[in-house]
């Protein structure tokens, strides 16, 4: 009888300017159904209400995922999915695992960070199960109020944090920081080799929010003022260490003329090139 009620909605979220499209998603798929690989934009959890589903990625390589289990994706991966029987799901969207709880998040942070192999599928408990039917009426409703989504998301973390133990947690969580390292490393081993952000988020294969949300979330700061930082180091290194000549270091780190070069050093190092190589000559 009860399942028979049908709640009459007075609110139109649509046209609100809190509609938030982005936090909790839902998605179906019939079975036989191939998703190819494609890039993750934000972290996201896959939690499968029913069906069967193959994951192939680095993280979860030729896994498959059941009803009543989840998955988590950090952002730039790159996934595919294969639907081996009809598929209902909820996914959830996130910028960085937040803190509910300080000891647990602490220490989970600290396990996290210290790194797990091999994938993680994690099994959905009651309470969390009944959480995720819930967002799935207000999906269907279209209830997605930003404000309201953001405390579903605050009481899915808590779920998380409450029923499930650290060291699981942790585990799960340590695809993002993994993820993370192998980000840094590309930034450093090709910032060098690239001319601006736009190109750098075309070599690593992003779209440059992405990029951008990503670089951010990883080295504190943003992408153009980090480059910018590291160009300066550079070449102040190479005018104070190295025997390159002054036109050698111009065209090294892209500039088109010697003029270019010299206005730039003046509004870094409020020197030019060859003042700040006289320095050198003067300690020697």
């Amino acid at each position: 009888m009860l399942d028979q009620i049908r709640c009459t909605k007075y609110t139109d979220c649509a046209s609100c300017s809190f509609y938030q499209k982005h936090i909790f998603k839902y998605r179906s798929y019939p079975k036989g159904v191939l998703i190819p690989q494609e890039r993750v934009l934000q972290n996201t959890m896959y939690f499968l209400l029913k069906g069967e589903v193959r994951v192939n990625s680095e993280e979860h390589p030729d896994t498959i995922f059941r009803e009543g289990q989840f998955i988590l994706q950090p952002v730039g991966s790159r996934v595919e999915f294969q639907i081996l029987e009809a598929t209902e799901a909820i996914l959830y969207l996130f910028e960085r695992p937040q803190n509910v709880c300080n000891e647990r998040y602490n220490k989970s942070i600290s396990m996290a960070s210290a790194g797990h192999v091999g994938p993680v599928v994690m099994d959905t408990v009651q309470p969390l199960h009944n959480f995720l039917y819930g967002m799935k009426s207000f999906l269907d409703s279209d209830l997605r109020c930003s404000v309201f989504l953001q405390a579903k998301q605050t009481e899915l973390l808590f779920l998380l944090n409450c029923y499930y133990p650290i060291k699981d947690l942790a585990a799960f969580y340590s695809t993002i920081y993994r993820y993370s390292k192998s980000f840094q490393y590309f930034i450093l081993q090709n910032y060098q080799n690239v001319k601006d952000v736009e190109a750098f988020a075309q070599l690593g294969g992003y779209s440059v929010p992405t990029f951008r949300r990503l670089f951010k979330d990883t080295f504190g700061e943003p992408a153009y003022q980090w480059m910018l930082k590291r160009k300066c180091q550079d070449i102040h290194v190479d005018l104070l260490t190295t025997d390159l000549s002054i036109s050698d270091i111009c065209y090294k780190y892209g500039f088109e003329s010697l003029s270019n070069f010299s206005h730039f050093c003046r509004s870094n190092f409020g020197q030019s090139p060859r003042a700040i190589r006289a320095e050198r000559e003067e300690g020697e």
